[in-house]
Parts: C-alpha cells; sequence; structure tokens
C-alpha cells in the first residue's frame, strides 16, 4: 500500500485548481497551496444569530478548544466558479465574491424556495461561460418532486430552473460540466427506472434523457474525455447481491458501451489529473447485499485508460454525530496534479477526518 501523508485534521477537499486545493474546517473555507502545504483562510459563514448572543455563541462553537473537543464535518457542499466567487450549500446557500472587503460569506436569499433540500457530496456544478451554479435535490422517503437551483452570483439570488417529477426519478446525484462538450450532465437515482443520465446542452431551458434504465446507468460522477465517458456504478445496499459495481465506458462515435473494470463497492467520487489520468474512490454501506470488502478504496485510470486499485482503507464507524455510518473517501472535484492526490477519508480506521496526501509518482 502507498504511504498516506498526513498534512491537516478535520479538512474536507472541495475543488482542486491549479496548484491550489479550495477546501473547508468547520464554517470556515481554506485555500491549500500544493507546493508549500500552506492553508491560508479564505472567508467563513457568518453567525447563525444576529446580536451580541449571536456572536458569542458562534465565537464559543468556531473556538480551536470546541473544535478539538467535538469536531464536525462542517460545510460540505462549495464550489469555486471561473470569476472567483465561492458558492457554499450548508444550512442555507451562501456567497462569498473575491476583492470584497471582508472575509464574511453573505447569505443568498433562498425563502422563496419552499422546503429546499441541498444536493448529495460534491453535486453543485458551475458553468464556466455564464458563471452561474447548479444543485439537484437528494431526497430520500418522499413523494413531491425534485427540483434544480440556479445560484446566480453576480445578482447573490436562487431559482427553480428545472424540475423533475416524482415519476421520473427520486432524487438527482449529482451535476457536472462536461468541457469537452460544453454541456451539463445529471445523473439520478435509485431504482432501475430511476437510473439515468440526462443532459442540458442550454443550461436548463431544455434538458434530454441520455440514457438509463438499470443498475449499471445508476452512478454519482461522472469522467469526461474527447471521446467518450466513464463512470462508476453506485449499485448502493439497496440493490441486490448479484449487482457489483463495475467501471463503464461509453464511445459517442460508436455509441458502444464496455465494462472496463470491476470495483464491488459503489463509486461515489471521482476526479481528473492533468495528465488524463483519474481517480476514483468507493464507498463501503453497511447492510449491503453484495459480497464486497469492508472497505473504502481509490482506483487510478492511466492516462491510456487502464484502471487499477490504489489503496483501500478498513471500515470502522466513527460514532460521530455530524457524518453518516458509511465508509467513505472524499475526493476534490476540478482536476489534480499528475503528481499528487488529496482525500480526506471518513468513517475509516485510524484516518477518519484527517486530510492526506499521496504520491502519485513511480
Amino acid at each position: 500500500m502507498r504511504k498516506m501523508e498526513l498534512l491537516y485534521h478535520n479538512l474536507l477537499p472541495h475543488q482542486a485548481s491549479g496548484h491550489s486545493l479550495l477546501c473547508s474546517r468547520d464554517h470556515s473555507i481554506y485555500r491549500l497551496d500544493l507546493a508549500s502545504q500552506r492553508l491560508r483562510p479564505v472567508c467563513h459563514l457568518p453567525a447563525k444569530s444576529p446580536g451580541l448572543q449571536g456572536w458569542l455563541k458562534n465565537k464559543v462553537a468556531r473556538s480551536r478548544l470546541r473544535q478539538w473537543l467535538k469536531p464536525q464535518l462542517g460545510i460540505e457542499h462549495a464550489i469555486e466558479t471561473s470569476d472567483g466567487n465561492i458558492v457554499m450549500v450548508y444550512d442555507r446557500i451562501y456567497l462569498y465574491r473575491p476583492n470584497q472587503g471582508n472575509k464574511i460569506a453573505c447569505v443568498v436569499a433562498s425563502d422563496h424556495i419552499a422546503n429546499l433540500v441541498g444536493p448529495l457530496r460534491a453535486g453543485l456544478a458551475s458553468h464556466p461561460e455564464s458563471g452561474q451554479v447548479y444543485f439537484g435535490e437528494y431526497l430520500n422517503n418522499h413523494s413531491c418532486p425534485i427540483r434544480v437551483i440556479k445560484v446566480c452570483p453576480a445578482t447573490a439570488t436562487a431559482s427553480i430552473c428545472w424540475e423533475f417529477s416524482r415519476d421520473e426519478i427520486k432524487h438527482i446525484h449529482a451535476i457536472q460540466y462536461d468541457r469537452y462538450r460544453n454541456r451539463l450532465w445529471i445523473t439520478t437515482g435509485d431504482a432501475d427506472q430511476e437510473s439515468a443520465f440526462y443532459y442540458t446542452d442550454d443550461e436548463f431551458t431544455t434538458v434530454h434523457r441520455f440514457a438509463g434504465g438499470d443498475q449499471s446507468w445508476r452512478a454519482i460522477s461522472l469522467l469526461f474525455y474527447p471521446d467518450c465517458i466513464e463512470w462508476g456504478m453506485d449499485a448502493g445496499k439497496d440493490a441486490p447481491a448479484d449487482a457489483i459495481n463495475h467501471i463503464y465506458r461509453y464511445h459517442f462515435e460508436t455509441k458502444a458501451r464496455e465494462q472496463v473494470a470491476t470495483i464491488g463497492n459503489p463509486a461515489y467520487f471521482t476526479t481528473p489529473c492533468a495528465d488524463g489520468s483519474a481517480i476514483l474512490a468507493t464507498t463501503f454501506e453497511p447492510g449491503r447485499q453484495q459480497d464486497t470488502p469492508e472497505q473504502a478504496a481509490l482506483w487510478r485510470r492511466s492516462p491510456e485508460g487502464d484502471w487499477q486499485p490504489l489503496l483501500a482503507l478498513d471500515y470502522r464507524d466513527s460514532q460521530m454525530a455530524t457524518v453518516g455510518r458509511y465508509g467513505m473517501i472524499y475526493l476534490p472535484g476540478g482536476e489534480l496534479p499528475a503528481n499528487q492526490l488529496l482525500f480526506t477519508p471518513i468513517n475509516c480506521v485510524d484516518s477518519h477526518l484527517r486530510c492526506y496526501r499521496l504520491s502519485l509518482t513511480s
């Protein structure tokens, strides 16, 4: 097993870009320089309640002592747009603009969107041309329509830009931007008829169903290439025992799909690297029907398209109140450099909520 280098405790990676990584700890956003490994504060969420009492309560909750005694997951959804705006989804939608004069994010009004529900982790997408940020609601045990929310950083507004009926899907897994086709893709689940890929070429003026209909189209994160897309299946603990998860590749020219690797546990996150390689993370779901290892794992795609296991971490429930019970490895979005990987395991033995660096050089 490759040696993991511990960088920071209680730090979540969000987005890799160039030589830095956007990440979070508790209610604050930081930028990590990948060369020096120096962590620089960018912004933080405002106190939830106004006045002196709210300020004092927030001060205590954000203190180093409180975070050491009782750490929490904090901001799970954050993305930086092409013009430097940072959109965060926590208990509300927040926006931080560069050069705004302070480091306190503002609240994006969303009270007009009744019963708003946030995305699954890594579900935020930013369109580089318009600067708009999109996410889909992630709901379970419901009968209501599932909405796509558009956040406009220029006007600090949020609105509903699309809606799926409950008959179509159960929830949205993620929205991702495909730079090769200038397209936003939407992945949905969870039953066979709900598992599908959708796309929009006009930022949700129209939405088209690409393919779906069984567990092989149940995915969270896609990888994009000039001639194809790739994904790992997300057949979780509700799937039958024979629904072992694989990696698939779809070729646009021939419209052919091939199975290229077997990964066992469901794939949650993928991140491309600058040299054409990529990283995929699988998640262990206690109670699964499939006969798979009790591990969260990383897989690496070579620039030539071959997939190999990279790292496996044994599962152990942290019993932490603010996280679920799954064993996971959080990867950043964006694009990683070719030589190193940054990640944070959740509910894994001796590595829970710690940010690590892994060298990808031979």
